[in-house]
């Protein structure tokens, strides 16, 4: 994987974060992207460069497609692009569809959908040149199977499964693979919305009775880029301790 330079986005996540120091660790170049937390940003690029990866950070508010173009206006005029992405940008949502407001329904499906769609297309006219390219996006369980209370965003997550199944079709000729992880409960910021009570209840519904790792993400998604992997696409590949099986 030497030589190889890879986008995340919302890589100061748990996740994010997460997946760009692994893949720093098996000296695979990245660029960075990130939104707000500038001081998070400038820790995990040197955490990073301390691994003996080259790192490049992007600054943008990925759920609005004119920064999108700026962004990968900015890669492209450096004369280095992106030959693995990995969406993680994601935000949540808990609540009843009938309290759902149109702003919340637009900020959902920009930043959960628009956001990789539109980083993916940006991504293709290198990754197709050069017949090589490796896509990963981060989904959900709820994706699959739904959730009450979280409709629209498994509606967001469902729209990456099937996005991520469409275009394993449309760029495998191109030698591109595109494959979707999809965790159970990962401890972030995104699950603010539970008390302590109701993720204790979460807990002991998972059969393995613990929240997925961080680390266990990043771990396949290391995996899917791996040359060894090359033959893997279309997937969506859960990470749940079983949740989803309850």
């Amino acid at each position: 994987m030497k030589n190889k330079t890879a986008l995340i986005t919302g890589a100061t996540g748990a996740i994010g974060s997460e997946i760009a120091r692994l893949l720093a660790a098996n000296q695979v170049d990245l660029m960075l992207h990130y939104n707000t937390n500038t001081e998070k940003a400038l820790t995990i690029k040197q955490e990073c460069e301390e691994l003996g990866a080259f790192v490049t950070l992007f600054r943008a508010d990925i759920s609005v497609n004119d920064e999108i173009e700026k962004m990968f206006n900015i890669i492209s005029e450096s004369g280095n692009n992106p030959d693995i992405l990995v969406n993680t940008v994601g935000i949540s949502h808990y609540g009843l569809i009938q309290d759902i407001s149109f702003q919340e329904w637009n900020m959902l499906l920009n930043t959960n959908v628009m956001s990789s769609f539109f980083c993916i297309k940006n991504c293709l006219p290198h990754m197709i040149r050069q017949k090589y390219g490796r896509i990963i996006n981060i989904s959900s369980i709820w994706g699959e199977v739904g959730s009450a209370n979280e409709s629209l965003y498994s509606l967001t997550k469902g729209s990456i499964n099937s996005l991520t199944k469409s275009l394993a079709k449309e760029l495998g000729p191109s030698g591109i693979t595109v494959n979707a992880i999809a965790p159970g409960m990962v401890p972030s910021k995104m699950n603010d919305c539970f008390t302590n009570q109701e993720l204790h209840i979460i807990k002991n519904e998972i059969p393995l009775h613990r929240f997925s790792k961080a680390i266990e993400i990043a771990q396949t998604v290391l995996h899917l880029i791996h040359p060894n992997s090359e033959y893997i696409t279309g997937q969506i590949i859960t990470i749940d301790g079983g949740f989803s099986l309850i």
